[in-house]
């Protein structure tokens, strides 16, 4: 009778403990694991910084992504001319992007080391050089001059190497010139140099060089953009 009893009982401690191993888990409330951060609901890819801005300027290939047609003159020099419709693409999605943009409070500016103020309040200011793009190019040998232009900014500026003097001229629709900058550094360097940068919000600009070191000016200008 005694072994009988106890054989029920070990039956039934089996059972139970069988029992709570396959119990579903408890629904109630979970703790937060303190370890494991929740991902921002308002992450967002940090804008360029300053140092990123000067070094793209600096350094930076000289390209026409656009489309673009490559003239060769007698003379030896070559333009890079870009499509009229894509540029005029590029600047009307600008437009349509950020209003005015930067505006006069970019002009006279270094487009790689201004922190430009943009509409919105400082979480939307911006180094304008480093969305740019190169829209023309006119060389000649290992000397050019690039057009420049920020569609974030809406500012255009000169670049070109080396050893180079460079301007810009900012033109009214009408044709009339508004405003010229020249080298934002001095001239003393074998890298990238640049102007500084000019509204181009309903303005047209050309970019110039120096084809001589030394002597009397003898400025190649790109065509208005």
């Amino acid at each position: 009778m005694r072994i009988f009893a106890r054989s029920s009982l070990m039956i039934l401690a089996v059972v139970a403990l069988l029992l709570f191993a396959t119990a579903p888990p408890a629904t109630g409330p979970v703790a937060a694991n303190p370890k494991v951060s929740p991902a921002a609901s308002d992450s967002s890819p940090a804008l360029p910084t300053r140092e990123e801005a000067i070094t793209k300027e600096r350094y930076g290939i000289a390209e026409v992504t656009l489309p673009s047609r490559t003239i060769r003159h007698a003379d030896g020099t070559v333009e890079i001319v870009p499509d009229p419709a894509a540029v005029r693409a590029l600047t009307e999605q600008a437009s349509l992007a950020g209003g005015d943009a930067c505006g006069p409070a970019c002009d006279g500016k270094d487009p790689a080391s201004f922190l430009a103020p943009m509409p919105g309040g400082p979480s939307n200011y911006r180094y304008c050089g480093t969305d740019a793009q190169t829209i023309y190019i006119f060389a000649s040998g290992e000397s050019r001059v690039e057009l420049r232009y920020s569609p974030g900014c809406r500012t255009a500026w000169s670049r070109g190497c080396c050893y180079r003097s460079l301007k810009g001229y900012s033109y009214y629709p009408n044709g009339i010139e508004r405003l010229n900058v020249n080298n934002y550094h001095t001239v003393t360097s074998g890298t990238n140099e640049w102007t500084a940068m000019l509204d181009h919000a309903g303005y047209t600009y050309s970019a110039c060089r120096d084809r001589q070191i030394g002597g009397p000016h003898d400025w190649h200008c790109t065509s208005r953009w």
